[in-house]
């Protein structure tokens, strides 16, 4: 399962703390491997300290943390905001992850 922040498809639009925590709750239950396609993870932390209540005076830091520590890994394509022209990177938790269960 693979959340997007911000969500691309839906305009850039941000996802919330809320959103990324259900969705991490939902893919742990059922033993499904949960990434977050990190592109714009920057962006989306700034988008809750701006807008979703209770996270205005958290540093940015603490809520892209918070939003990774949620997920067994993430994936980043560097073509964005001219950092490469090519390429990109997968990371995985491996503690506790279905990975490295064999559930994958």
């Amino acid at each position: 399962m693979i959340i997007t922040v911000t969500n691309n498809s839906g305009g850039g639009q941000p996802v919330s703390l809320e959103n990324i925590r259900e969705a991490s709750r939902i893919a742990k239950k059922h033993d499904i491997l949960f990434l977050i396609d990190a592109c714009r993870f920057a962006e989306n932390a700034y988008f809750i300290k701006m807008r979703e209540p209770g996270h205005a005076d958290r540093a940015l830091i603490d809520i892209a943390q918070e939003m990774f520590s949620y997920a067994d890994g993430c994936t980043m394509s560097a073509k964005k905001d001219g950092l490469a022209n090519i390429g990109g990177f997968l990371g995985l938790r491996m503690i506790d992850s279905p990975w490295k269960r064999g559930i994958c």
